[in-house]
């Protein structure tokens, strides 16, 4: 098989509902999206990037049927400019999805999401004052999910993406249509990569960020006790494909989540915050406006 590189990137924003879009495109006929590729933080983490780009070819060849669009995804590409460098050397004229959602209801989410997954010990409004030593630090993984405000800035992250790619090359949509009107959505991403639009996926939302049921069980299962670090590094990963453990994780999560919301008596934010945070939007907001020529009145309030 020749050598298969993505040319269709899911660059995020984190908590706009990737995983959903992603799922829903991996079952287009014309479209190679294995599930183990979504977020696989390839051109982000040194780890994986240092293993050379003929790595990531793998994990396309027993999905690959010759299909035109070859999709890879992961929710930071938009927030690292490395990221987007790196893709350029390799695809500059790649194709790019991305999904926005209410800069604010995003980091609760993002925060709520982090805590779900013990990356986070702090309260929001510690971890916020926090931001940035944390985009200072050198662990990825801090930088990429405990980061909550900074990943709000579109504008920003929109105006470095349009320093290496066209704006032709980009898809936006935003989460709150993903939510309303599913089809439209998916029907939209289609005519983009020139694919069959009267494809008809399922439109199961998935990876919800929703409430703990047993939260030792969630401790056990993805913190970062050396037992369980073990069995999944020396055991897990040995014995267990890697689409299959992907698919498993996610049930694990779907199990173990309860899919109703957090009530308004969930204290997340105190009004101060909330001030403060519109506030820190507010211009990034004004200028994404412009850019996209599309009102998002709705986020300032």
């Amino acid at each position: 098989m020749k050598k298969l590189l993505p040319n269709t990137f899911l660059i995020g924003a984190q908590k706009a509902a990737t995983t959903s879009l992603y799922y829903w495109l991996s079952q287009h006929p014309e479209i190679c999206a294995p599930l183990i590729i979504k977020d696989y933080a390839f051109f982000t983490r040194p780890e994986y990037y240092n293993l050379g780009i003929s790595h990531i070819n793998d994990f396309y060849k027993y999905d690959f049927h010759n299909q035109n669009v070859v999709l890879q995804g992961s929710v930071h590409y938009i927030f690292f400019e490395d990221a987007l460098k790196r893709i350029y050397q390799y695809q500059p004229k790649a194709n790019f999805i991305l999904s926005l959602r209410h800069p604010i209801k995003r980091a609760i989410s993002a925060y709520r999401y982090a805590k779900k997954f013990n990356y986070e010990s702090e309260s929001f409004e510690r971890a916020i004052k926090l931001e940035q030593k944390r985009l200072q630090s050198t662990d990825i993984r801090k930088q990429s999910e405990c980061t909550y405000l900074h990943h709000g800035l579109y504008y920003k992250q929109i105006s470095t993406f349009l320093k290496y790619f066209k704006k032709e090359q980009l898809h936006i949509c935003y989460y709150e249509d993903i939510r309303s009107d599913p089809d439209r959505v998916i029907k939209e991403i289609f005519d983009f990569l020139s694919v069959d639009s009267s494809f008809s996926p399922e439109l199961k939302a998935m990876n919800k960020t929703g409430k703990v049921k047993n939260k030792i069980f969630q401790k056990i299962a993805f913190g970062e006790h050396p037992v369980r670090n073990f069995i999944v590094r020396k055991i897990f990963r040995k014995l267990i494909p890697d689409e299959v453990r992907k698919k498993l994780r996610w049930k694990v999560i779907d199990m173990n989540t309860n899919s109703s919301q957090y009530s308004s008596k969930d204290k997340a934010i105190s009004q101060k915050t909330l001030e403060h945070l519109n506030y820190f939007f507010k211009e990034d907001i004004i200028k994404l406006e412009q850019l996209l020529d599309k009102d998002l009145s709705h986020w300032k309030q």
